[in-house]
């Protein structure tokens, strides 16, 4: 996994070659004496950089050396770092504004995954994470689009343990994957996060030493403990330029055209497990049942779990079933152990 990708491709670029590519995406006319004048270095040195950021593909030249017209290449590079003051309140769309030139070639239905998962994205950070500071990184390299916000408030995980009185982080995670999580139910549905995690390609969350990870290619999230000192949380989206996923056809999915509500989840069981437990008790039920009667369809993902208990098994399929005849609750990627005491307990 290429962590934090989009972030090392800006950093490649000097401070002079950002100012550059910044000046071009404007399409400043005398690109040369312009950025001669605003970088404070001679035309020969301007010359210098703009020739290497063609050989880069960052930037295109055409015309003759005496006319000659600028205009950005097919690799895009931004970043740029935000205030993030009480009184002053920040606007996604502002932002996104000063990072449209990164998308503006691409097809529509990707250019428009990249607007809804950017702001959705900001937006969030703006309104929950309590951060001073939110620092903003997009690239397209090779036909990889990458985003990545960085904010360096509490920590999702850890804000939504905190403030939804759960056990652990790990839980948070895994209340987090479900959808329709949200903190601030008066202005938020809490369904942004589930569905940006589905329409790109790859969808990452640092945050506290935890990853959270989603990518179409699996059938499942995983969970995973990693050492990168993150103070935050950064939320990490890649899609290709080629890809042709739309929003729609996402939407769909889990909101059936019929019903213009988000009535379906799939929930990965293995993020109930604590530690080395096996998941044999009501209470460990409960906790993957949290939330899930706000939903018509739901699908327990059980692939990676080994076995469950009888009580377990029954708190879900018998006992919650039948409190819910309008939940159609069912199970996938179960094993042969597993099946045998989700049928048991439907038979009970």
């Amino acid at each position: 996994m290429d962590l934090h990708r989009s972030y090392g491709l800006v950093n490649k670029l000097t401070m002079d070659e950002r100012r550059i590519l910044t000046l071009v995406s404007k399409d400043v006319p005398h690109l040369t004496k312009v950025c001669a004048a605003t970088l404070d270095v001679s035309r020969q040195t301007v010359n210098k950089i703009i020739n290497g950021l063609i050989d880069a593909k960052y930037i295109e030249a055409h015309g003759n050396t005496s006319a000659r017209v600028y205009k950005l290449g097919k690799n895009r590079a931004h970043f740029a770092s935000f205030k993030m003051l009480k009184d002053e309140k920040l606007d996604e769309h502002i932002i996104w504004d000063k990072f449209e030139h990164v998308f503006e070639t691409l097809p529509s239905n990707v250019y428009d995954i990249c607007f809804y998962g950017f702001t959705e994205i900001v937006n969030n950070a703006i309104d929950h994470s309590d951060s001073n500071i939110l620092n903003v990184c997009a690239s397209l390299q090779d036909g990889i689009i990458d985003l990545m916000i960085h904010d360096e408030g509490e920590g999702i995980f850890k804000r939504i343990a905190r403030l939804k009185n759960l056990s652990s982080e790990k839980e948070s995670i895994l209340e987090l994957s479900k959808g329709k999580l949200t903190t601030d139910p008066d202005n938020h549905t809490g369904e942004g996060i589930y569905f940006t995690s589905r329409v790109f390609d790859n969808f990452y969350i640092y945050s506290s030493g935890h990853l959270f990870d989603h990518d179409k290619n699996r059938s499942h999230d995983f969970l995973l403990e990693h050492n990168h000192d993150v103070e935050g949380t950064i939320v990490e989206m890649q899609i290709s330029e080629k890809s042709k996923t739309s929003q729609q056809q996402v939407f769909d999915e889990y909101a059936p055209a019929d019903e213009f509500s988000f009535s379906k989840t799939v929930v990965p069981v293995r993020l109930a497990i604590q530690g080395k437990e096996n998941l044999v008790s009501r209470s460990q039920a409960k906790r993957v049942l949290s939330s899930l009667d706000k939903f018509k369809i739901v699908l327990l993902d059980f692939e990676d779990v080994d076995t469950i208990g009888q009580a377990f098994a029954d708190e879900i399929f018998r006992v919650f079933a039948r409190k819910h005849p309008d939940i159609n609750i069912s199970s996938v990627n179960a094993n042969e152990s597993v099946e045998r005491w989700i049928t048991r307990a439907k038979n009970a």
